[in-house]
């Protein structure tokens, strides 16, 4: 059997988690895919998998063969893409991973203009606020939006990522509108994470910083879900711009001591350094560049 068509199976299998789904995405049978994986595995004496009757599971050598293999596979594809630049299209399959609000809000209307552009190019999306290693989850990129600390990864920024503490007139009737960071510790904060029973906010004004211990009723790890509950009443939220936009402009929330500005975050492309970037991932991350390099409006602020 070929060897990279074998590799291709074996990397399909992991990133599927099995056999069948791996067979259904090569297009092939079953036995073929299974076939080609364990001539793979003796054609380097090496087992990769360990088959069970429910579930299948890298070995060390077979999570470190993966890694390198597909590192292989992807400059094979990507040197095959470069003398196709000059004759015709960009074209492959393109797996991006990212935040589920992001994707709904601002990929959602993207996605079809891109394809108009690169009609060739098979976009694979998987939405999901877990953050994501790109080469173990096998995406040629993950957008993330956060501040970014150093890594193994390459990231390039795609946009900045405004955050605005809101709350809804409802709130702020009942429980006031807070006119310093101190004072939001006596509010209900909704945070964004994971089994935290606090949040410590740094807030700047110019050179000067404030930092408030928040405490709340209910962290959440979406911020669709977090405006969705602020709206509703339930505290105060600090969220990106892209999320609360609609709903301040519609009065839904208020914007509040928009002076005081959160640590800056970013939306990033992030991907493996170990290769370089292929046309199309490229080709992606140019088009969001642009495509959000719109300024923000104005937005009317209570809390000064």
């Amino acid at each position: 059997m070929d060897r990279v068509d074998c590799m291709r199976a074996f990397i399909e299998t992991v990133r599927s988690n099995g056999f069948a789904a791996a067979a259904r995405a090569l297009d092939l049978p079953r036995s073929t895919v299974s076939k080609q994986v364990q001539a793979l595995e003796e054609a380097i004496g090496v087992q990769l998998l360990v088959r069970t009757t429910r579930s299948l599971h890298l070995t060390e050598a077979g999570a470190e063969y993966f890694e390198s293999a597909r590192d292989l596979l992807a400059a094979l594809d990507e040197a095959e893409q470069r003398a196709r630049d000059g004759v015709g299209e960009l074209r492959g399959v393109l797996r991006v991973n990212a935040p589920m609000s992001f994707g709904l809000r601002k990929l959602g209307p993207l996605i079809p203009l891109f394809h108009e552009r690169h009609p060739q190019i098979e976009l694979q999306l998987v939405l999901s606020d877990q953050q994501v290693d790109p080469v173990r989850g096998g995406f040629d990129l993950t957008i993330r939006i956060a501040s970014l600390a150093d890594s193994s990864m390459v990231a390039r920024t795609i946009a900045p990522a405004p955050r605005i503490l809101v709350a809804s007139p409802g709130y702020l009737a009942k429980a006031g509108t807070p006119q310093s960071p101190e004072e939001l510790a006596e509010h209900a904060f909704l945070g964004y994470g994971y089994l935290q029973s606090g949040v410590s906010l740094a807030l700047c004004n110019g050179e000067e910083t404030r930092r408030v211990q928040l405490h709340g009723p209910l962290q959440a790890n979406n911020g669709d879900f977090l405006a969705q509950v602020a709206e509703a009443g339930m505290g105060i939220a600090l969220l990106p711009s892209f999320i609360v936009d609609d709903a301040l402009a519609a009065g839904r929330l208020v914007a509040l001591l928009c002076q005081w500005q959160a640590p800056p975050i970013s939306i990033n492309a992030v991907y493996p350094s170990a290769r370089r970037l292929p046309q199309k991932t490229r080709a992606f991350i140019d088009f969001l560049v642009e495509e959000m390099s719109r300024a923000n409006e104005a937005i009317p602020c209570a809390g000064l």
